[in-house]
């Protein structure tokens, strides 16, 4: 992993024979539930100090003034591994790191050596007020280069997906969409885009109706649970518009109709971040018809109806999403 080879460069060259002085930051460390095989506060701590080849950090109080205070928030789901570093006092900022493997080794040695950077005693320190304030009023500070990860810049998104129907038209049928959002939050997001359900037949004896449905939409979704860049659930609501088209083959009076699909499709829809541009997505739709159409057939002088918009129906779907 790269945390790991850059660990290791960084543990070959620390050879800078500083004094072991007593450190002047302190680092907490919180631990989600499914992160607890990572380091813990003195763990990571004297990963940093063989880092740096210095006493740049310590756990708790110390003989010398804190002026630095570092928390560590690791945390674990679907996605892989995530630390939340924010950094308080005379030094002061927030970085993000992430890695998708097994364990948390890797990550745990990239945090080690981001900490390791940070706190150089050989750089320059940045420079502060005359008279600073004392650390405890700085409960809110406003990093100077706020760290967002790469998933958060991506706001544009394409979908392609392919599903199955069930109760839309006589069968269930297989169907094809595309889309092209846009996320103005981390909240919310909205997509148009179409879908084409490949089409299906009532045959009766010789005779038959085929029956095809395309119609275009527009997404709205809301965040639920998780992270965009990571694995999330959303509530989506969308209408759709489009047409409803059939064709009848073997009666006395054929006939070739088209109607105005209108419709509401309400649902979740689920997303698991695979790499920095690119996402499974999963959604379940219901699907609410808002105009009630249909289509009649007349043999032998009876009439009779071959197809009648359902009051729900159904779309699942799964897909890939590419983070432009």
């Amino acid at each position: 992993m790269v945390g790991r080879l850059v660990f290791v460069a960084a543990l070959s060259v620390s050879s800078r024979g500083a004094a072991q002085a007593e450190p002047r930051a302190s680092l907490v460390v919180i631990r989600g539930d499914g992160a607890r095989d990572c380091p813990d506060a003195d763990a990571l701590a004297e990963r940093v100090r063989a880092v740096a080849g210095t006493n740049v950090i310590g756990v708790g109080s110390s003989a010398s003034p804190i002026e630095t205070w570092v928390q560590v928030a690791i945390s674990h789901d679907f996605a892989g591994y995530n630390a939340q570093i924010s950094t308080f006092g005379r030094r002061h900022g927030t970085r993000a790191l992430e890695d998708l493997g097994p364990s948390c080794a890797s990550l745990a040695d990239a945090v080690a050596v981001t900490l390791a950077m940070f706190l150089d005693p050989y750089e320059t320190p940045p420079s502060s007020s005359p008279r600073p304030e004392p650390v405890a009023k700085k409960r809110s500070p406003e990093p100077k280069a706020p760290a967002t990860s790469a998933a958060r810049e991506s706001r544009f998104f394409i979908d392609g997906a392919a599903g199955l129907t069930f109760n839309l038209l006589e069968h269930s049928e297989p169907f094809l969409g595309v889309g092209l959002g846009f996320r103005p939050s981390a909240r919310w997001s909205v997509a148009l885009g179409g879908t084409f359900v490949l089409p299906d037949s009532k045959v009766d004896g010789s005779r038959s109706v085929d029956l095809r449905l395309s119609f275009a939409f527009l997404q709205v979704c809301a965040l639920a649970l998780g992270h965009v860049d990571r694995a999330s659930l959303a509530w989506c609501a969308a209408p759709q518009v489009g047409s409803l088209a059939s064709d009848g083959r073997g009666y006395q009076n054929n006939f070739a109709e088209h109607s105005l699909w209108l419709a509401l499709g309400i649902g979740p829809e689920a997303a698991f971040r695979l790499t920095h541009s690119l996402s499974w997505v999963f959604g379940a739709e219901a699907v609410i018809p808002l105009l009630e159409q249909g289509f009649d057939v007349q043999s032998n002088g009876v009439r009779s109806s071959a197809y009648r918009t359902p009051s729900v129906a159904a779309l699942v779907s799964l897909g890939l999403r590419g983070h432009l």
